[in-house]
């Protein structure tokens, strides 16, 4: 769902990431693969962690596989940019600190660029009450146009 939202660029710039990282050429980005790029970027993990980082981007189906393809990369890569795409915003609007902004101004904030974020025009923030504090989770959920919880 996120690969889709990304602008067609970034898209295949993700494309060539993978090729490059995919030394053997075999459409797949294995342990070592990925070990020898995470070295390369001065990021040291073990391979449990690079496991669990490969494991945690899989179908759940295919969960216990030392390896990633394609799709995969570019799940954990749109999720990597919407996050600290989020997070950015999320931090900016949160200017006290405190971990949450109200929907009247996260409302305001985003009537901008709400065509952007959903296929309606109607309001993102779909609460009753406008003084509602919002967290970052909600935030996101808002943005991706999944439901409050």
């Amino acid at each position: 769902m996120l690969v889709q939202r990304l602008p067609s660029a970034q898209q295949e710039e993700f494309r060539e990431t993978f090729q490059l990282i995919d030394a053997s050429g075999d459409g797949l980005i294995s342990l070592l693969e990925l070990k020898r790029v995470m070295n390369s970027i001065g990021e040291t993990k073990s391979d449990t962690e690079l496991l669990a980082m490969i494991e945690n981007s899989a179908d759940p189906e295919l969960a216990g596989r030392d390896e990633m393809n394609l799709q995969d990369f570019m799940g954990i890569m749109a999720e990597a940019e919407f996050y600290h795409l989020f997070r950015d915003i999320f931090s900016s609007l949160d200017t006290n600190d405190s971990g949450f902004v109200k929907a009247r101004e996260l409302d305001q904030v985003l009537s901008g660029v709400r065509d952007l974020i959903s296929d309606d025009h109607r309001s993102i923030i779909d609460v009753e009450d406008k003084d509602m504090l919002i967290d970052y989770e909600q935030f996101s959920r808002m943005l991706l146009g999944t439901t409050l919880v």
